[in-house]
């Protein structure tokens, strides 16, 4: 079993209340990329009963304050980075009270919401993360609640029209005729973020 499977097997198994982030929470809208990590926002009253059940695993756990996570290592598997406080000036309590549930591979899960996805993604501002809110932008467009996107990248302090503009220039490659979408997708942010 992947690092996925084995997490969601104890959060299932022991009641844990969870929201997937990063990679797979993208993959929850549109699958594009893949990842062998697992990063994951948890109620921090839940932490021992994930840390029981991945412990019978194998998993062993150690904390990054400069991150502010914790990390589930598995010799043969890949990482479990759980977020319990906050992500990117994000509260866990709000990602998880704003999830939804989604399907993963033929799974029903539980996912940060499409908005907090692309607020977190523009706060890392990575290439792929750039890539991941053209995905967002791409197949939510409209739907996003963007009075809570432009109220809470205002607190995040992001430049958020720039960073969503940038982004329309790392949509994917299988998308059927790009510079129709980008054009469509610059319209809408120039029309959402006035």
């Amino acid at each position: 079993m992947s690092s996925i499977d084995d997490f969601l097997t104890v959060v299932e198994e022991r009641g844990v209340r969870y929201a997937l982030l990063g990679a797979l929470a993208i993959s929850a809208i549109r699958p594009f990329r893949i990842t062998h990590d697992v990063d994951v926002a948890v109620d921090p009253a839940d932490l021992w009963k994930l840390k029981q059940g991945l412990s019978n695993l194998g998993y062993v756990l150690l904390e990054n304050p400069r991150l502010g996570k914790l990390e589930f290592k598995h010799r043969e598997k890949g990482d479990i980075d759980v977020y319990t406080e906050s992500i990117s000036g994000i509260s866990v309590k709000l990602l998880l009270d704003r999830s939804l549930e989604a399907e993963l591979d033929g799974r029903k899960v539980r996912v940060i919401s499409p908005e907090d996805a692309l607020l977190l993604k523009a706060s890392a501002g990575r290439e792929r993360d750039l890539a991941d809110i053209a995905v967002i932008l791409l197949e939510m467009g409209s739907r996003l609640d963007w009075d809570y996107v432009k109220k809470m990248g205002a607190e995040l302090d992001l430049k958020l029209k720039d960073i969503l503009r940038k982004s329309v220039d790392r949509l994917p490659i299988s998308v059927e005729n790009p510079p129709k979408v980008r054009k469509e997708l610059r319209k809408l942010i120039d029309d959402v973020m006035r």
